[in-house]
């Protein structure tokens, strides 16, 4: 294994000079360099999906009632460097991974060249992740919290695999980049803190459109738990193509600055 994209992460971190971020007056678990979250991420999902092939546009499926995909329960992992007071690289994963068997489809519909008929088995398994990466700019800073401005990226990346046996079958591949501006905050109040956050952006003919709020018990000024909602929207078109899904759902995790 290759560790060293992780050492040179590591020594960056310890080279921050610590008396830099004691300097302002902000709350002490503001005065971090090195933070990461894990969450777990209990999402509705709902949307839809349309895919063609040549000049033939393909049925308009519904993620649920068409292809019988479910909610299931995920993770993400957040990330962020301070490299000075108020100026942070902020990362986040989120996975995804639904499969679905439908013993009996209620109709028959077209998903890029191949028709699957109504009545039979279709096995549907979708495979990727959303991303972002974001620099965070506290404008507004001080002993009860910040307000700051984010400008960055946000991408998903999906495989879809429709199966139906013994021989239909049918892929796609979703890896789609969106630039991103949004806003943060967080207001600190004893052991608590509560925050939110919107970003995205709509360009061409994609939008890309998340929100989140989350409240903190602070059992130290390094370590907190968390309990919030995120949503995550992603809507496309690309010729024939169509995409609209919607995550939305509580999150639970636990919150580590260094």
């Amino acid at each position: 294994m290759n560790h060293g994209p992780a050492r040179a992460l590591a020594l960056l971190v310890l080279a921050l000079p610590a008396t830099v971020l004691a300097q302002e007056d902000i709350p002490p678990a503001e005065q971090y360099r090195l933070r990461i979250e894990y969450r777990e991420y209990r999402p509705v999902l709902t949307g839809t999906v349309q895919k063609g092939s040549g000049q033939v546009a393909g049925t308009l499926l519904d993620l649920e009632d068409d292809l019988g995909i479910l909610d299931k329960r995920t993770f993400e992992v957040h990330g962020a460097i301070q490299f000075r007071t108020g100026h942070k690289l902020r990362l986040s994963y989120t996975r995804l991974d639904y499969e679905a068997d439908v013993p009996e489809a209620s109709r028959s519909f077209t998903f890029g060249s191949t028709r699957f008929e109504r009545f039979s088995n279709v096995i549907t398994n979708v495979k990727g992740a959303f991303y972002s990466a974001e620099y965070e700019w506290d404008v507004v800073k001080g002993p009860r919290g910040f307000l700051g401005v984010l400008l960055g990226a946000k991408a998903v990346d999906m495989d879809w695999v429709i199966v139906s046996p013994p021989s239909q079958r049918e892929t796609d591949t979703l890896r789609a980049p969106m630039p991103s501006l949004g806003a943060a905050a967080r207001l600190y109040a004893g052991p608590l803190s509560i925050d939110g956050e919107l970003s995205g952006l709509g360009m061409g003919a994609g939008t890309v459109i998340e929100a989140q709020t989350s409240a903190r018990l602070h059992i130290s000024d390094r370590l907190a738990l968390q309990g919030g909602y995120r949503l995550i929207k992603l809507k496309g078109e690309q010729g024939l193509d169509l995409g609209d899904v919607r995550l939305s759902g509580f999150t639970f995790g636990l919150e580590l600055s260094l």
